[in-house]
């Protein structure tokens, strides 16, 4: 409710052809604008017509989740608006965990102003549900961020892409998603194993396990995306010194990042810090990454691909075995074997740099989702190749991070 509004400011603007009214807060009143605003929703229980739906299912045909142009999201934006012809969105929320107090705002063409368009009270985890924008069913009002309230007529509909959409919430998952630097587009390619070389031996992926996948790339995200992980990336130099102290050794192999050149006799093609700026923004970026699985001998990445066995999507990511998805994921960014970016080389690189961090934000309960049984996918073995146990971390008291940080350091 607004109150102490001395008046109304009407301002016709031209969008498309609909009215807006502001209000204007004063020192002294004149007028009084009780503004009646759209009703919360709660997404755990919604009318028939909304079409709710759980996305990944354990029990979901596989195809749905391989369905590139349907299932897809940005490891930043797990909560995703879509506008869906000219009088509708659907929402998503690609998360083991729901998410309260969601606010999605809509800003219009020709308005510089983001006004709140739905307000979920609760939004489960996985869930999928269609609505129809307020704008098209009649006159409403809406609420500013500044607080004030604006009015505006029905709007017959909206061509794609004219609404600017974005989302708010207070809960502390959201606040965890929001630090995520990185908006690399992830989706699941059926390529690899219905049509990928046969020697690589690609496994289908299936519900339990795209959940698995889901939970991990955004704890991965986020770990990337941490101010002490920049700071150890791009000062990797200063790490090995650490390390060597630590072991009252001297530097072992390369004293900083190196690319894909061969290491002969122990020369590197070393990378400057200004290089090393870039291709960690790299990691960052906004290219599509597929996620695959592998059952063979090894596993792969380059391109668009990156790929790991079954027990690393089902335990090894909560226990913070990280090391072969660094390995992949780096192969994916563009590096070689030859470059200490993609494996932990002489003197480590890093695949173990990256593991050991992993390991020490699990350690502070710094990470999005810390629980295996917020999916319980080691249970479901009717959906899995292998039997697993429920996965329990535990922290080398040598890791280097713990050594330096001391149980500091959560981003907060």
């Amino acid at each position: 409710m607004i109150t102490n509004i001395k008046r109304w400011l009407y301002a016709s603007l031209l969008l498309t052809g609909f009215l807006i009214s502001t209000s204007c807060d004063k020192d002294d009143q004149s007028t009084a604008y009780e503004a009646n605003y759209l009703p919360s929703i709660d997404a755990t229980n919604l009318q028939p017509g909304n079409r709710a739906m759980t996305m990944f299912e354990d029990d979901e045909s596989p195809s749905k989740m391989y369905d590139k142009k349907d299932r897809w999201f940005r490891v930043n934006q797990p909560m995703q608006v879509i506008q869906k012809g000219k009088d509708s969105v659907q929402i998503s929320l690609y998360s083991p965990v729901g998410l309260t107090d969601v606010r999605i705002y809509a800003k219009l063409p020709n308005y510089d102003k983001r006004f709140l368009i739905y307000n979920f009270s609760k939004v489960p985890a996985f869930h999928r549900s269609f609505h129809q924008l307020p704008l098209v069913a009649g006159k409403n009002d809406y609420l500013l961020e500044s607080g004030n309230a604006v009015t505006i007529d029905k709007i017959d509909g909206f061509s794609s892409g004219a609404i600017e959409f974005s989302v708010e919430s207070s809960d502390p998952l959201f606040a965890k998603f929001k630090k995520i630097k990185s908006s690399h587009l992830v989706q699941f390619n059926d390529w690899y194993h219905l049509s990928g070389d046969a020697s690589y031996v690609y496994l289908p992926m299936n519900p339990v396990l795209a959940k698995e996948a889901i939970a991990m790339i955004i704890n991965y995200s986020y770990a990337l995306s941490h101010p002490i992980y920049y700071d150890t990336f791009i000062n990797f130099d200063r790490y090995k010194q650490e390390q060597a102290a630590q072991a009252g050794t001297a530097i072992n192999g390369a004293t900083y990042w190196h690319g894909n050149v061969d290491d002969v006799g122990g020369a590197y093609d070393y990378l400057s810090k200004a290089e090393i700026e870039k291709i960690y923004w790299n990691y960052l970026d906004s290219r599509t990454v597929d996620m695959a699985m592998v059952g063979g001998g090894s596993a792969w990445g380059g391109g668009a691909l990156a790929s790991q066995w079954e027990s690393s999507y089902v335990t090894g990511h909560w226990k913070g075995d990280m090391s072969v998805w660094s390995h992949e994921y780096s192969h994916h960014i563009g590096f070689s074997h030859s470059s200490n970016l993609a494996n932990s080389g002489e003197g480590g690189g890093q695949q173990e740099m990256l593991t050991h961090f992993y390991k020490y934000l699990i350690y502070l309960n710094d990470l999005p989702f810390t629980d295996p049984d917020v999916l319980k996918g080691y249970t479901k073995t009717n959906y899995l190749t292998g039997t697993y146990k429920k996965p329990v971390f535990k922290i080398d008291p040598k890791n280097p991070f713990l050594i330096k940080y001391k149980g500091d350091g959560k981003w907060n």
